[in-house]
């Protein structure tokens, strides 16, 4: 496929499939579907959403565009809001907490041969 056009507004808006994961929605945007090797993701989490203590292999780099929350990466934890952005490399753990209001944020991931994802027993404070 040379080129792929839509609109956010038209990708199916499914509930982020990590165990433990509240108020957390994602849309697949580009993919190796479309012949990427990179994905595209937005997700939404409604007040108070959460994306619980995780890791995987593959990277990503998140940049938030709309309201704050609370990020806990390695053993650190952060407050993002929109126009902050940041990177975590492969088996790192991290979570997402949102504070009241929605957030928004696309995710960009790399396609590694696993793309299975470890959940952890760990808060996010």
């Amino acid at each position: 496929m040379d080129y792929y056009l839509s609109n956010v507004s038209q990708v199916k808006k499914d509930l982020v499939p990590i165990k433990g994961s509240k108020g957390a929605y994602i849309q697949w945007l580009v993919t190796k579907d479309h012949g990427a090797h990179y994905a595209v993701r937005k997700f939404t989490l409604e007040p108070y959403g959460i994306i619980p203590m995780h890791y995987h292999k593959y990277q990503e780099t998140v940049v938030i565009t709309k309201g704050k929350c609370k990020v806990c990466v390695a053993d650190k934890t952060y407050e993002l809001k929109e126009g902050d952005y940041i990177f975590i490399d492969a088996n790192v753990k991290h979570a997402f907490v949102n504070y009241e209001g929605e957030l928004e944020f696309f995710c960009i991931i790399d396609y590694p041969d696993d793309m299975s994802i470890h959940t952890l027993d760990e808060k996010c404070e």
